[in-house]
């Protein structure tokens, strides 16, 4: 998928928001984000799927403030928010169909799109969303085709609902492998958070993508052993908005499953949804 300009918008407006994450100084705002403008303008026409582009923009911002990791103290609020939140909520996952559920309402936990927001009272939205179900629920096939999975996570505080959606597809006989960010952007989960998590106590193999801070998925960039578990594959589980960005834009892949909320209208319209939609949808 390529960047349009209602990317260029929303990736600035990120820029600005992860750069007053890191300083009060509002110069060293605007410098961040007149880097990051000028690398995006020069890189608007690049024939590469967005996310390339947009890891490229958050690295400037980041070399500009002098930060790692700007959404630290916010994947540390996310994550004590998803622990509570699964200890309330667990009695209602009981089977892989209401796991995915659960881990599509997580990706919501995300602050990588210009007015999106996550609910103040998370506990209630999800019980909310999880009795409306979702629009795209293709969890039958996903069952079918779910042998050799690799899942690709997101969001470090929808990784709690991940280990459980994991462990169903353990319980089918399932071979899972895990891949997280290799270094820290955005609010995505890296290796040591998904081990917070459990996610290694769960998984059969637990790896990065690799490059580095990248969002999304860039296959050149992979490390052999992910490379490797992709090969034998039956299915690919992608979460969220960069990964399908990402993943959409290649080919002879296994199955995706693309479990993510339609954030922005870009992907909604590429997906056929209405904005907002919750999906598990399988493409071959």
């Amino acid at each position: 998928m390529r960047i349009t300009q209602t990317c260029r918008d929303c990736l600035l407006s990120r820029v600005r928001f992860e750069a007053e994450l890191c300083t009060e100084d509002t110069a060293i705002v605007e410098e961040a984000v007149r880097a990051s403008r000028n690398l995006l303008e020069s890189r608007f026409e690049d024939d590469v799927p967005a996310p390339v582009i947009a890891s490229a923009v958050h690295r400037c911002c980041y070399r500009t403030v002098g930060a790692v990791d700007p959404y630290r103290t916010l994947k540390y609020h996310d994550t004590r928010i998803a622990r509570d939140v699964v200890a309330k909520v667990r009695p209602l996952i009981t089977d892989l169909p209401t796991a995915v559920r659960a881990a599509v309402i997580g990706n919501s936990m995300d602050y990588g799109v210009m007015g999106h927001t996550i609910a103040e009272d998370f506990t209630n939205f999800f019980k909310s969303e999880f009795e409306k179900g979702l629009f795209l629920d293709d969890t039958e096939e996903i069952a079918k085709a779910a042998r050799k999975v690799v899942y690709f996570m997101d969001n470090t505080g929808e990784s709690f609902f991940d280990r459980i959606l994991i462990e169903e597809l353990k319980h089918l006989g399932a071979h899972v492998t895990v891949a997280v960010k290799e270094a820290p952007i955005l609010n995505d989960v890296t290796l040591d958070e998904a081990r917070d998590a459990g996610i290694g106590e769960v998984a059969d193999h637990l790896t990065t993508t690799g490059g580095g801070a990248e969002i999304g998925i860039n296959l050149d960039k992979i490390p052999d052993d992910l490379r490797d578990a992709i090969r034998h594959a039956t299915l690919i589980i992608s979460k969220g908005l960069a990964n399908y960005e990402s993943l959409s834009d290649y080919s002879g892949l296994p199955p995706v499953a693309y479990l993510l909320v339609a954030k922005c209208d870009p992907i909604a319209e590429k997906l056929g949804v209405p904005k907002g939609a919750k999906i598990a949808h399988i493409i071959r």
